[in-house]
This record gives structure tokens, C-alpha cells and sequence, in this order.
């Protein structure tokens, strides 16, 4: 009760000078949004691989390894699992935002597919960020200052204050402040991730200690299936309908999982990131080294050491180990899992009140709304979010979680037209659409949100949550990919618009690879599908014997498929480098962008279509409200 506040206390101060320094450099309303486009690379490195680490990898990976042992070994791939979709697409989307002199993920889709479809999944998915899945983690701290304090301070009161600090600097400071206090908090994430594993490997009595107790716990047969991936697949009901035989730890269980986390850096956050960069140099050097390396690292070495600490002995789970250690040294590691909790949450919201005001409102509602006046109410529509987030994580919690849950999964799905901006110039715009959209429907009949629901309606689907133990992102993709190939296929004729041409031309020109990049191509494919086998697919079933003597034995001093994990996590950092730098995917460039000069048109006056699309649009929304409580009524809900 006095060294949490106190640096609790620091904290705020901190946050809110940066805040200050942040906005008297915006100078004005203009620079609110992306920075001025001014962010260094090394601080666009670091606040991406702060946001993209955040807190659940000691909140929730930490807690999966203690709970489910390494049965799903592809969590600790995290590090590679996120930096890879930078290397497929930040630096081209870098050239597409120069070139249209855009600053948002839903600005260049509309420009490239014309598609308010697309922008709308967009939008909703930098609002699950912002509500569910960084509400999530601000709840699990809120638990934790509860758990500090001895309840003294309730967690409702934490939450309170924690998104006050929050929404402080994310309204006066903009893109600007979250850049400047992100370099900032992801060093303290990094510290506290580190001092957490330091701990629970001295509460064990080192590291020979803590594979002697995970060997123990591997010699019981009740707990065996802790260090065993539980073959290929198993065709389940799901989680919720049909128990699996052991435990749910597939190898494609495992793939699924991997595939969400590559949702991350596909999500209008982490464009939000790219595109307010100043150049795109440091864009390899921040996925190879800073994520896919030392973020990689932390992953398969702390977060693995925490996890596997808790698991042998509850008593070292990061709250338990938070409340025995010194209560000065406890307060500065928390402070290190709240900085990079509101990293992520502070970038979210932004993200998400500049996407409902800039992109979804003004052009469809206002669009003689100024630009003062549209930063002042994204400040309003971030400070509702905010306010929606605390409530829900006081409230409503099993939502919040089930909210929070859709977030990675369909981000996911945005791969499809990202690969069709940067890569697939023949994805065109209806095969784009129908995928994403057979893509949302296939996340949502594997997730609770989507049980719920049709519950809520009526409806009973006949399987449970991830059916054949494949994470809903799977059940997704596949979809996405499958309709939109054949879509396309069926549609070959599709033309571009003016920018899309643009676009094209410009990638064609900048980008264009010699003969030594053409030659390296299939090499480069066949080592990504190598290492996604054997990594984080069905190939990770050689991994439960790999590394085991005749004898039952650990030959590397700790459980196989963890020495598995440690040796792909190598390989991962040498493909991403490899990707990056000889196939030129993310390597420095150097070159001079000039702006697109659209084609002069005419605006007709808005006005009274906006009017009434808004009233059809509020019309629709009771419509819609009243249709689903008669159909409840009906149905006996």
C-alpha cells in the first residue's frame, strides 16, 4: 500500500509529461492522427514489438504453459508467429501509404477495393482490440492490484484508475504520445518479463531444479500428457461438446494457435504503426532482431521459465511470486506489465476511435465535419470506448473474455486482402469480400461469442468451441482462402481503379527483384513450409521424442518438446532474417515517394443523403433490436 502507489504515482506523472511534450510537438490538429508521419524506425521497432508482446505473454502464455504444461509447444513460436506477417507486408504497405499519402489500415482498403465492406471489418476489429482483447488484460491487472493491495483497493476501483492514466495520454497526445511513452514501456515489459522468470528461478533453486521437478511431473502418467502433443488432430466435437482423448494438444491444435497469433501484425494497430513511420529502414531490422530475436527470446525462455515454474509449484504463478517478493521490487515489475498492457490498449483505442469517426462516420454521416472538429470527437468516441471497457471488465467479464477472444482470430482473416494489395494483384475485390466474409462466419461458429449468439436466438449448433481441436482461426482461414481463390478464379476480368493501378505500378517499379531474388524464390517458400511443418505443424509430433534418451532421459536438460520449441525458435529467426534482408522482403529502402495525384471529380453536395442514410441506419438499428426480441419471445429465450 505504499510502493505500488507510489510508483503507480511516478507512472502517471511520466505518462502525462509525454503526453504534454507529445502534443505541443503535434503543434496542431493535423499531426493527432499519424505523428506527422515522423516516427523514428527504432521507436516504430520498439513500440511494435511492445504492442505486439503486450502483457498477455506473462498473463496468458505464462498461465497456458502452467496450466496445459507444453502440449502446444507453437506458443512459444510467438516471437517468429509475429514477426513474420511484418515481413510479408509492412514495407510495401510503408510504399502504398507514401505513395496515397494515407495513414490507416481502412484508408488504403477503400482506395485499393472501394469496398466499405472492408473497411467496416476493419473498424469492428480495432474495437474488439480496444473493448475485448486489451480489456482482458487491464482486467487481469485490475485482479492483480486487488491481490496487492490484500483488497484494499478493489478491482473495480484499479480498472478505474488504470484506464483513467490510459485515456489521459491517448487524448492529449494522439499517435505522437503512444509512440514517444511505447519506446518507454516496451523496455519496462522487456525488464519486468525478465525479472518475473529471474524470480521463479530462484524460488525453484535455478534452472537444474526446474527441469528436475518438470521430469518428476513427467514420470507421473496422470500428468505425462503435459510434454506430449497429442498427435496430429482429433476429430472432436469441441471444447464444451466431446472431450478429446487426453487433452486437446494437437499438432494442427497447435498450427491454429499460430495462426491466430499472426493476426496481430495483420490488424489495423500495427499498420496504424508502420504507416506513421518516417522511413521504412528500420522495418527488418525491427522484425528480425528486436521480435523475432529478443522478443522470440523472452517468449521461449521467460515466458517458458515462468510458466513451467508455475507448474511444478502454483505457489510461483506471477501473482503469488508478485505478493512474496519485495514489495518495492513487486510494485516495479507491475509496473512493467502495465506499461505494456496500456501500450497496446492506448493504441487500440486510438486506432479504433480514429476508424468509427474518420472512416465510418464522416464519410457516410458528416463529411463536411473539419478536421479540428473530427479530432475533437474521436477524443469523445475514444473516452466512450474507454468507458464501455471498465464497465464490462467490472461487469460483464464472461463477455468481455468472449469478445476479447474473436479479436486475433478474425484479424486473421485480413491476410486475404492484405495479400491482395501487396502480393495478388488477381485478387480482386468480390473475391476479396466473399472470402472475408466466409472467413468472419467461420470464426464465429467456433467461438463462444457466436454460440452465445444463436443461443440467444434460439439456436443450438451441434458442435462446441475449435470442433476437431482446430482454433477458430484455422476454421476461418481456410474458408477465407478457399472462396476467394475460386471467386477470383471465376472472375479473372475484374478491372482496378486508379489507385489500384497506381498501387500496382508502383510496387512493379520499386520493388522489382533481379535474377538472384527469382532464383532464391522457391528456396525461400520451401524453407517457410519446412519450418511451418515441422515448427508449428503436424511435424511438432517429432518433437515429443526428439530430444529423449533410451533411458527416458532428457538430452538437452529440459523436457523435449521445449528444446523442440528453443531449436525452431533458431531456425524462425534465421527464415525471418533470411526473408527479410536476401529475399529483400523487409530490407532498408531508400527511395523518393511522390504523392499521387488523384483525377479531378466533382463533389456533389452530401448533405441530404447523409441525413437520410442516417435515419435509415438508426431505422434499422430498432428495426433490427425489435426483430431479435421478438424472435427471443418467440423462442422462449
Amino acid at each position: 500500500m505504499i510502493w505500488l502507489p507510489l510508483y503507480l504515482l511516478f507512472y502517471g506523472m511520466v505518462t502525462l509529461y509525454w503526453a504534454r511534450i507529445a502534443a505541443q510537438a503535434n503543434g496542431n490538429h493535423q499531426t493527432y492522427f499519424s505523428a506527422g508521419h515522423s516516427l523514428q524506425p527504432w521507436v516504430s521497432a520498439l513500440v511494435l514489438a511492445g504492442a505486439s508482446l503486450s502483457g498477455w505473454v506473462i498473463l496468458g502464455g505464462a498461465s497456458e504453459v502452467a496450466r496445459h504444461g507444453f502440449s502446444q509447444p507453437a506458443l512459444l513460436q510467438a516471437g517468429i508467429a509475429l514477426a513474420l506477417p511484418g515481413v510479408f507486408f509492412f514495407k510495401r504497405l510503408w510504399l502504398i501509404a507514401e505513395r496515397l499519402r494515407q495513414s490507416s489500415q481502412a484508408e488504403v482498403l477503400r482506395s485499393y477495393y472501394r469496398s466499405e465492406f472492408l473497411v467496416v471489418v476493419s473498424t469492428l476489429i480495432a474495437v474488439l482490440f480496444a473493448i475485448g482483447f486489451a480489456g482482458m488484460q487491464l482486467r487481469a491487472l485490475s485482479d492483480l492490484v486487488a491481490h496487492l493491495t490484500g483488497g484494499a483497493v478493489t478491482a473495480a476501483v484499479a480498472g478505474v484508475v488504470l484506464s483513467v492514466v490510459l485515456f489521459g495520454y491517448v487524448v492529449i497526445g494522439g499517435m505522437r504520445a503512444i509512440g514517444y511513452l511505447g519506446a518507454i514501456q516496451a523496455v519496462l515489459l522487456a525488464a519486468s518479463l525478465i525479472g518475473l522468470a529471474g524470480f521463479a528461478l530462484v524460488g525453484l533453486g535455478g534452472f537444474g531444479a526446474l527441469n528436475a521437478g518438470l521430469l518428476a511431473l513427467a514420470a507421473d502418467p496422470d500428468r505425462a500428457g503435459l510434454f506430449r502433443v497429442a498427435g496430429v488432430i482429433q476429430f472432436t466435437a469441441g471444447i464444451g461438446r466431446e472431450a478429446a482423448a487426453g487433452h486437446e494438444g494437437t499438432a494442427l491444435a497447435s498450427l491454429g494457435l499460430f495462426f491466430a497469433l499472426l493476426g496481430f501484425q495483420a490488424s489495423p494497430m500495427a499498420a496504424k504503426i508502420v504507416m506513421s513511420t518516417r522511413s521504412p529502414r528500420g522495418l527488418g531490422a525491427g522484425q528480425t532482431w528486436v521480435l523475432a530475436g529478443f522478443g522470440g527470446a523472452l517468449v521461449v525462455g521467460c515466458m517458458g521459465v515462468s510458466g513451467a515454474a508455475a507448474l511444478i509449484d502454483p505457489s510461483l504463478s506471477v501473482p503469488a511470486l508478485l505478493a512474496a517478493i519485495s514489495p518495492w521490487f513487486s510494485a516495479w515489475l507491475f509496473v512493467g506489465l502495465l506499461a505494456g498492457v496500456q501500450l497496446l490498449a492506448g493504441l487500440a483505442l486510438l486506432t479504433a476511435g480514429e476508424a468509427l469517426v474518420r472512416h465510418v462516420y464522416k464519410p457516410w454521416f458528416h463529411s463536411a465535419l473539419g478536421s479540428r472538429q473530427t479530432v475533437t470527437v474521436t477524443r469523445v468516441v475514444i473516452g466512450l470506448l474507454a468507458l464501455i471497457s471498465v464497465c464490462m471488465q467490472a461487469l460483464t467479464p464472461v463477455t468481455l473474455s468472449a469478445l476479447g477472444a474473436l479479436a486475433l482470430p478474425l484479424s486473421v482473416q485480413l491476410w486475404v486482402p492484405l495479400l491482395g494489395i501487396c502480393w495478388l494483384r488477381w485478387l480482386g475485390r468480390g473475391a476479396v469480400m466473399a472470402g472475408v466474409g466466409f472467413g468472419i462466419a467461420g470464426v464465429l461458429l467456433t467461438e463462444p461469442a457466436g454460440h452465445a449468439a444463436l443461443s440467444f436466438l434460439g439456436l443450438d449448433l451441434p458442435w462446441g468451441r475449435w470442433p476437431w481441436t482446430l482454433h477458430s482461426a484455422l476454421w476461418g482461414l481456410v474458408p477465407n482462402l478457399c472462396v476467394a481463390f475460386l471467386v477470383a478464379a471465376f472472375t479473372q476480368r475484374h478491372k482496378l481503379n486508379a489507385e489500384a493501378q497506381d498501387v500496382r505500378q508502383l510496387l512493379d517499379v520499386s520493388l522489382r527483384g533481379g535474377p538472384r531474388l527469382r532464383a532464391l524464390k522457391t528456396t525461400a517458400w520451401s524453407a517457410v513450409m519446412a519450418w511451418l511443418f515441422l515448427a508449428a505443424g503436424p511435424g511438432l509430433i517429432f518433437g515429443n521424442a526428439a530430444f529423449v534418451g533410451t533411458d527416458g532421459s532428457w538430452l538437452v536438460g529440459m523436457p523435449s518438446l521445449w528444446g523442440w520449441a528453443v531449436l525452431f525458435w533458431a531456425a524462425g529467426l534465421g527464415l525471418v532474417w533470411f526473408l527479410s534482408y536476401k529475399m529483400e522482403m523487409a530490407s532498408p529502402l531508400t527511395v523518393h515517394i511522390p504523392p499521387y495525384a488523384p483525377p479531378p471529380r466533382l463533389r456533389p453536395d452530401q448533405t441530404q443523403a447523409e441525413k437520410l442514410r442516417l435515419r435509415a441506419a438508426l431505422t434499422a438499428l430498432a428495426v433490427g433490436s425489435a426483430a431479435v426480441v421478438l424472435t427471443v419471445l418467440s423462442f422462449g429465450g
